[in-house]
């Protein structure tokens, strides 16, 4: 007599354990675009991807790193269950992309902006000629304009209509402000009685473009790092029975590399019919 033993097949289906993240059923899902969010905040990219969808795929945080850095430590996230659902939060400094080991792309363009790009993704796989594997693969972007308002610098007048104070404007690549970036050009300078609002209307133009003041000097603008003007002391007539009185001092500023600053300024001084005189564009 033959004997037959039945035992049940078991299948274990290994699912992520969503119970550890307090994720929600409805996070059982593919992961797609809508599970990255970003903020590009003017000194720090700030990256966060649902870490339900991720673990759902079969991942943990720590598959997931910055532009392939998979094996250092600092392109990694750090996971936040404090908020609904969970997510894995990367950041990104905007002034260290040379320095970063993380490092983003970083491209200039012609209109003045800079754009910052990169991605998040798992290992992949680099054997054999296909993968059943899941990858996951999230692209970033964050787009800088390279253009600034220098608003409400005050300066203090006295009765004898005389001053002597100094504006510095510069762009650094560095925290200590030593590595010097791009080159300075100068829009346009004015002066107001009062700090600016958008309701203001009375205000005292240095210059707008090539429209110089006859009164303002303009000795260097767009050829360096550093722009350049000067002033003859003047009061507002509003502040006349004041002892001292002030003025507001605003610049709107752009950035461009020195190529694109000698473009800007020769189809400025075209337009104006002006030409330079001893390498200043005034």
């Amino acid at each position: 007599m033959t004997l037959y033993l039945c035992l049940p097949l078991l299948v274990v289906l290994l699912q992520p354990a969503l119970c550890l993240y307090n994720c929600s059923s409805e996070y059982k899902r593919t992961p797609d675009n809508s599970d990255l969010a970003v903020e590009c905040g003017t000194s720090m990219i700030t990256l966060e991807i649902n870490l339900c969808t991720a673990q759902w795929a079969g991942f943990n945080s720590t598959d997931l790193a910055l532009n392939g850095n998979h094996n250092t430590t600092m392109c990694l996230g750090d996971v936040d269950n404090s908020v609904n659902p969970p997510v894995i939060r990367y950041q990104l400094h905007v002034n260290h992309s040379q320095d970063n080991p993380c490092r983003q792309s970083l491209q200039v363009r012609m209109r003045l902006s800079v754009i910052i790009t990169g991605y998040i993704d798992t290992p992949r796989a680099d054997q054999g000629l296909i993968s059943y594997s899941t990858d996951l693969y999230y692209h970033f972007s964050c787009r800088y304009p390279l253009e600034y308002l220098i608003n409400n610098t005050q300066i203090v007048a006295d009765n004898n209509g005389t001053f002597i104070d100094t504006l510095k404007m510069g762009v650094f690549n560095d925290t200590d402000f030593t590595i010097l970036i791009f080159h300075v050009l100068l829009d346009h300078c004015f002066g107001t009685p009062t700090a600016y609002n958008m309701s203001h209307s009375e205000q005292h133009n240095f210059f707008t473009g090539c429209s110089v003041d006859q009164r303002t000097s303009v000795t260097s603008n767009g050829l360096s790092k550093t722009a350049r003007f000067n002033f003859e002391a003047f009061r507002f007539v509003q502040h006349r029975d004041q002892a001292k009185s002030s003025i507001y001092l605003h610049c709107i500023m752009r950035l461009c590399e020195p190529s694109k600053c000698q473009e800007l300024l020769s189809v400025s001084l075209e337009s104006n019919g002006k030409a330079t005189s001893n390498g200043t564009p005034w």
